[in-house]
């Protein structure tokens, strides 16, 4: 059965197959183009990453370049990774996939890929997260909450998504718990967060900005801190503070990027991420993805490669010092 979903001017179809967006429209293609790519989301349809490779592929149909958006989920994205990885580099099959799927899962065990089995195309998307906190508690920015864990050891638990990975690293280097004491309890997700701190069983959460927004604006809970990567102030709350403001380096590493497999010709990339940085500057593009929760921030195939390998070279060993050290306990 399909299902309609209308979002900022776009109707997703939700299905439990890959669903494919053509989107040339008759419009003249370039020489250079390819007549048709495909982009493997390695998630549901109806989430962030979906909704952001669609609004990507819709933005490259206008253009003139047909993209098919393919549905994979599976082990936290890396199922769709290690399926593109072992494409042929002329497939025209790429990869929509941030740092989480491209570093910090194939840190954490063997998934049959690295990064370095893919090229980069160009980085686009960056979802935004952040720390927000219960409706009445008795603090309304980080440091205030800071202090009260201080004055009240135990007392606090922390919602988060999940137990061991990415997010529950970001969580606890904003949080610090050898300095703080306080529960972290591993939740379902950003909606179960939501649900847990609105319903008062959680006194901190990590959940998207989106998803955040409303229920701040609501009075239903209170957001004290974003963990954006690229830039500090998101458009979506330029009023909330960036965690790199206090001086605690916990910025999320979550910007989304196309990737193709390894060998994948120069020719393509350059002819998909020229449109990328075209699109990128589009008002109507920057608003839908505002609209999401995500930042529309472009950077080039040599940008995106030297952001991901800052990454994989400053943030990965922590992260794999920090799960040891987790998984021992």
């Amino acid at each position: 059965m399909l299902k309609a979903l209308k979002l900022g001017g776009l109707v997703v179809l939700l299905t439990l197959v890959a669903i494919p967006l053509v989107l040339a429209g008759g419009q003249a293609e370039p020489a250079d183009a390819p007549d048709e790519i495909t982009i493997v989301v390695g998630f549901g349809a109806g989430g962030s990453n979906d909704l952001s490779a669609r609004y990507l592929a819709e933005a490259l149909g206008e253009q003139g370049i047909t993209a098919n958006v393919v549905n994979m989920p599976g082990g936290m994205g890396t199922e769709a990774a290690y399926h593109v990885s072992t494409q042929s580099p002329d497939s025209h099959t790429f990869m929509w996939a941030h740092p989480l799927i491209m570093l910090f899962e194939p840190a954490a065990g063997d998934r049959g890929f690295t990064i370095h089995d893919f090229t980069p195309v160009g980085t686009l998307a960056s979802p935004t997260f952040a720390i927000g906190s219960r409706a009445g508690a008795p603090w309304e920015t980080l440091d205030e909450l800071v202090e009260y864990i201080e004055a009240n050891p135990g007392e606090v638990v922390l919602g988060g998504q999940g137990e061991g990975n990415m997010m529950h690293f970001i969580a606890e280097l904003i949080l610090d718990p050898d300095e703080l004491d306080y529960t972290y309890v591993g939740l379902g997700g950003g909606a179960d967060v939501a649900l847990n701190l609105t319903g008062g069983h959680v006194d901190v959460g990590h959940l998207s900005l989106a998803a955040a927004r409303p229920l701040h604006q609501d009075g239903d809970l209170t957001v004290l801190v974003n963990t954006q990567i690229l830039i500090e102030r998101d458009p979506l709350m330029p009023e909330i503070p960036n965690v790199v403001e206090y001086g605690i380096q916990g910025q999320e590493p979550h910007p989304l990027a196309l990737w193709g497999p390894e060998g994948t010709s120069e020719e393509l990339i350059q002819t998909l991420t020229n449109a990328m940085a075209e699109i990128a500057e589009d008002p109507d593009f920057v608003q839908n993805y505002q609209d999401i929760g995500i930042v529309a921030h472009y950077l080039d195939p040599d940008e995106t490669w030297e952001f991901f390998m800052d990454v994989e070279e400053n943030m990965v060993p922590r992260y794999k010092d920090w799960l040891e050290a987790y998984l021992s306990d």
